[in-house]
């Protein structure tokens, strides 16, 4: 305990901890209040937490398993929603924008909708009649964009990790201590397992804790009802989701252990690669790209070779598994790139144990 303890106190007192908290509360809370919704109703343009409020209003008079009948209803009150050349949204609500994108023949190109395709048409984006049943009306708004607020927070607070433990074990070697350090008797076993330990709480809590406070706000905008839906979340067809997600299901079957492993994986490789490194920069770029490596690859489109092998590798980075993706939550793939995230753990431990950890006799035995 006096080990973890030490180690905690180390990491508590460096000043860019804290500067990293401010800044990934600031990004997060800038993305969330940047995409509070703008509605036109005809008569006047409302924004922000009013035009949130407006639209959780009137889509709980419509809330429920969708219909030909409620969305023709709805068409009749509000008409179709309307967009400019950029394909904006300059006219419309949630309830006739959803169904204008969702139910209409509208294509994106002419901007326009003239008629609504009903849910028993196969050509319906929604899906054909089999999946009528599973299909459940609700204001999602502001959640289906939950994933960008925390890629922007996973991107700050990762990266505040990186500069955080990247001198955990290149310093030792920077001041010439880690030799009479791993040549003590708790120096290659105990305070290995302290500092990863501290590692981990700290970089875990400071996420979660952030993690919670936007996750909050989001509710306090939008209401959990939201997250309930099944319709509109990220690549998440509503038919492939028989049920309403409930707000538990999603935080502890779905979000909590992408995001639990994800912070393992980067507190073990930030930690492994620190004990590979002689320098305490040459820790800070290796970490922070191999962090940012998916961000990097999706700006330069590197997607060719060794795929799938070498998506399903990249997904199970820690960047992509602390961001809370709807379709996740299912599959054989989710236990892939869980496989995928615990090679990059065992990676880790192995480099802290061969840097660090292995018995030589430069250090003793």
């Amino acid at each position: 305990m006096m080990l973890l303890r030490t180690e905690l106190e180390k990491l508590w007192k460096r000043p860019v901890l804290w500067i990293g908290f401010a800044v990934s509360l600031l990004v997060g809370s800038y993305l969330t209040w940047s995409m509070l919704p703008t509605v036109v109703t005809g008569e006047e343009t409302l924004t922000g937490r009013k035009a949130a409020e407006y639209n959780r209003r009137l889509t709980a008079e419509y809330e429920g398993y969708l219909t030909d009948e409620k969305a023709e209803a709805i068409i009749a009150r509000f008409g179709f929603a309307r967009y400019d050349e950029d394909g904006r949204c300059v006219y419309g609500n949630f309830l006739n924008r959803f169904v204008t994108e969702k139910m209409s023949d509208y294509s994106g190109e002419g901007r326009k909708a003239s008629r609504i395709i009903p849910l028993t048409d196969k050509e319906s984006r929604l899906g054909a009649c089999g999946y009528r049943d599973s299909i459940y009306f609700a204001c999602t708004q502001g959640w289906d964009e939950l994933w960008e607020i925390f890629m922007g927070l996973a991107i700050v607070w990762g990266i505040t990790v990186v500069i955080l433990l990247a001198p955990v074990y290149s310093s030792d070697k920077i001041l010439r201590t880690a030799p009479v350090i791993r040549a003590s008797a708790e120096g290659r076993r105990k305070m290995v397992l302290a500092r990863l330990a501290a590692s981990w709480l700290v970089a875990a809590g400071g996420f979660f804790l952030l993690a919670s406070v936007l996750f909050l706000a989001c509710g306090f905008l939008y209401g959990f009802e939201g997250l309930k839906a099944n319709i509109l979340c990220l690549d998440a067809a509503p038919y492939m989701w028989p049920k309403s997600v409930t707000v538990g299901g999603f935080l502890f079957g779905i979000y909590l252990p992408r995001a639990v492993l994800g912070v393992t994986v980067l507190v073990l490789l930030v930690s492994g690669i620190s004990a590979c490194c002689e320098r305490t920069l040459s820790s800070v770029c290796i970490s922070a790209f191999v962090f940012a490596f998916p961000v990097v690859r999706n700006m330069l489109m590197v997607f060719t070779f060794l795929t799938p092998l070498f998506s399903l590798l990249v997904y199970g980075m820690p960047f992509y598994m602390m961001i809370p993706l709807y379709n996740a939550g299912r599959s054989p793939y989710r236990i892939l790139q869980a496989v995928a995230a615990i090679l990059f753990c065992l990676a880790g431990l192995w480099m802290v144990y061969d840097s660090w950890c292995r018995n030589r006799k430069e250090h003793g035995r």
